[in-house]
């Protein structure tokens, strides 16, 4: 029977410039080049997971307009299944705009748009059938309440769910949401955040692993710290395992996180153990900040095992 990842999130058209460095505030900033390419973080994991190998489906909000037509059209290109994704008359579809300088650090800046609309009512999250695994994957550019309504609901159908808690949080989650997560995926910023700590820039892993614990306290079953060009952290009851950093030279960072996200959970439901899909998922991310653009940077499943092995993992 064959693995599912179920993602529920944004889906954006981004606006790309690329300049030499990026503007300080008040600061306009020449001789860039531009190119407008699918994005959100909802539709970038469901791309990713889908190039990775899995059979995935998409729910989400898109406005009735050209950039929504666009969205839909580009979605179903990859594979990724539309038919959770509501189409809103008079809304106007997410965009990001987004400033990337010559060493792929990126700026950004999100109007959600019909994203907000995104509610959990007419959502379908079907039943885990016995022998098969499902993955339900979760992010923070819908409304905070419909993520938490549809964790519980996904938890409840037996999938293996999945938050992370990128760009940022309204207010700490319930603790019965936490419960849920088997695997929540967050950055220092993130982590900090949710804690209420603050943790600084060169925070050693003795740290991180911490205040990842704090958050098994609350119920979460995995922590995963992701580090950027550093790697990663798993934390878990039976100890912190990091995960090494593939180098590359980077071009655009922008959606190495979805990336990362997408690839981790398609490798889970492929039935790999945790360690080889957090390896295989840092590749994936490492690859996709190698070419422009957020869902067009996200390599296939043969891409990922050609890396690894040329990489020597």
């Amino acid at each position: 029977m064959s693995a599912r990842v179920f993602v529920f999130g944004s889906i954006n058209t981004d606006l790309v410039v690329y300049v030499k460095r990026l503007p300080v505030p008040g600061e306009t900033v020449g001789d860039g080049t531009y190119g407008a390419y699918p994005g959100g973080k909802g539709a970038n994991q469901a791309v990713a997971a889908a190039r990775a190998g899995a059979v995935v489906q998409l729910s989400g909000c898109l406005g009735d307009d050209i950039f929504g037509r666009e969205r839909i059209a580009s979605l179903e290109k990859t594979g990724v299944s539309t038919r959770g994704v509501r189409i809103v008359a008079d809304a106007a579809s997410g965009i990001a705009q987004i400033t990337v300088d010559e060493v792929g650090e990126n700026t950004i800046a999100v109007a959600p748009g019909a994203n907000n609309l995104f509610s959990a009512d007419n959502v379908s999250i079907p039943q885990a059938l016995p022998g098969e695994t499902c993955i339900s994957l979760f992010q923070n550019e819908v409304p905070q309440e419909t993520t938490e309504t549809l964790i519980r609901r996904a938890d409840a159908a037996g999938h293996c769910v999945l938050w992370n808690l990128a760009p940022t949080m309204s207010r700490r989650p319930d603790a019965a949401v936490l419960r849920a997560v088997r695997y929540l995926i967050c950055n220092r910023n993130e982590l900090s955040a949710l804690v209420g700590e603050p943790i600084p820039a060169e925070a050693e892993a003795e740290l991180l692993a911490r205040l990842s614990r704090v958050l098994l306290g609350w119920g979460v079953g995995n922590v995963i710290v992701t580090l950027g060009g550093e790697g990663s952290l798993w934390v878990s009851a039976d100890g912190v395992v990091p995960i090494a950093p593939y180098p590359v030279e980077a071009v655009d960072t922008v959606g190495a996180g979805d990336c990362y996200c997408g690839v981790f959970a398609a490798s889970l439901a492929g039935g790999l153990s945790v360690t080889d899909s957090l390896r295989r998922a840092s590749a994936a991310a490492a690859l996709s900040t190698t070419r422009r653009g957020a869902q067009y940077s996200m390599p296939t499943g043969a891409e990922i095992d050609a890396f690894l092995r040329t990489s020597g993992a």
